[in-house]
């Protein structure tokens, strides 16, 4: 049997993984934003697949070869390097439980795309920094997304409280973000594309990435995973007790959320500085599984730095909001609720209030109470 057969088999059957996944997830959930990704991504995948056999011609005996017009390799082109970038928003989307997107991502986003087909129409070959600007650069920025959306996967694994989703994390996106990863650097910068390497490196990428799409169909065909896509579950306003379900069930469940809601409300745990879970858990004495599961099931938290900052932010909004604490400086008021820096307690809370701490005190201090309210936290 010819290896080239071997590789177009691969490649369709590549192909057909990647659709399968793509119209699966549209199907199961039509209109999350967090499945458009996911089919956007795997349509990309389809164009990489396709256009590699296009491209790597040279290398394929003539039977196995495929014909694409000039427009239809610039489509793919585009559709194939808008990968990194929808890997990034579908990584925040699904992991960031609503914090806000750094805009400075959205506009490298852009700019990497223009860097990708419409600069050729400005430039031509021959250009003195043609690969420069249309290989070195929009490689780096791919890299750049990539490299974001592993560093949100690996920093916030641990505090994730939906236990099916940490798991994923590794099963799906880590490994997917290091493929293309891989693919950027090693495709379009290290390894020279006139050489068989590339073509093999090539193949050996779309062989990792098809077994891991296989464990995803598998995943999503049984069902038990679908939720993973779903917007994350709203939590309580800044200041409001969380939404446990468990006093209609009572027993064990009630006991637990109400011996935690003291630990919270009474004993104000969320002030020390390095509180962690497992702290958490042995305060409750209660294997750290079952306290993930308390606190989202229970008080609809998907993270555990998100849960911590609502309690945290709730008392700070409070005493930014006391005339009688007017004078008290903010730096003071961060750390008495449990930050230890002023910088990671203003980042907080721009992404949680959706204003500075100092804007806040202005604002409630000067203006109509009814105007001191608090957004939705994420």
């Amino acid at each position: 049997m010819p290896a080239d057969f071997v590789l177009l088999v691969l490649d369709a059957f590549a192909v057909f993984a990647m659709a399968l996944i793509g119209i699966q997830y549209l199907c199961l959930l039509p209109k999350s934003t967090n499945a458009q990704l996911l089919a956007l991504l795997c349509v990309a995948g389809v164009a990489h697949v396709v256009l590699g056999r296009y491209q790597y011609g040279y290398w394929i005996a003539e039977p196995y070869q495929i014909a694409l017009s000039p427009a239809s390799e610039s489509i793919l082109n585009l559709l194939r390097n808008v990968a990194p970038g929808v890997f990034l928003f579908l990584s925040h989307s699904m992991l960031r439980d609503g914090k806000r997107l750094p805009r400075t991502l959205l506009v490298l986003f852009f700019v990497q795309l223009l860097l990708e087909e419409p600069i050729h129409l400005v430039i031509g070959p021959g250009f003195p920094a043609e690969r420069l600007l249309t290989e070195v650069v929009p490689t780096l920025l791919q890299s750049v997304f990539a490299g974001w959306a592993i560093f949100w996967i690996v920093a916030e694994w641990s505090s994730d409280l939906v236990e099916a989703r940490r798991g994923v994390r590794f099963l799906f996106l880590l490994v997917v973000g290091v493929i293309m990863l891989l693919a950027g650097l090693l495709q379009r910068v290290l390894v020279p594309v006139s050489e068989i390497e590339n073509y093999f490196v090539h193949m050996a990428l779309i062989a990792v990435h098809t077994m891991v799409v296989c464990v995803v169909i598998v995943r999503t065909l049984s069902g038990d995973s679908a939720h993973l896509l779903q917007p994350p579950v709203e939590a309580p306003r800044i200041g409001e007790r969380g939404a446990a379900t468990s006093t209609a069930r009572g027993g064990e469940s009630e006991r637990l959320v109400n011996t935690l809601l003291r630990l919270l409300e009474v004993e104000h745990i969320y002030r020390r500085p390095k509180i962690s879970i497992r702290m958490l858990a042995d305060e409750l004495a209660l294997p750290e599984y079952r306290l993930r599961r308390l606190i989202h099931e229970e008080l609809g938290f998907r993270n555990f730095n998100a849960f911590l900052h609502h309690y945290r932010l709730a008392e700070a909004c409070e005493a930014l909001a006391d005339p009688g604490q007017a004078r008290t400086p903010i730096l003071t008021i961060a750390l008495t609720v449990g930050y230890q820096s002023i910088s990671t307690f203003n980042r907080a809370f721009r992404e949680v209030v959706g204003e500075t701490p100092s804007a806040f005190r202005a604002r409630a201090l000067d203006g109509p109470e009814d105007e001191a309210e608090l957004p939705l936290a994420p």
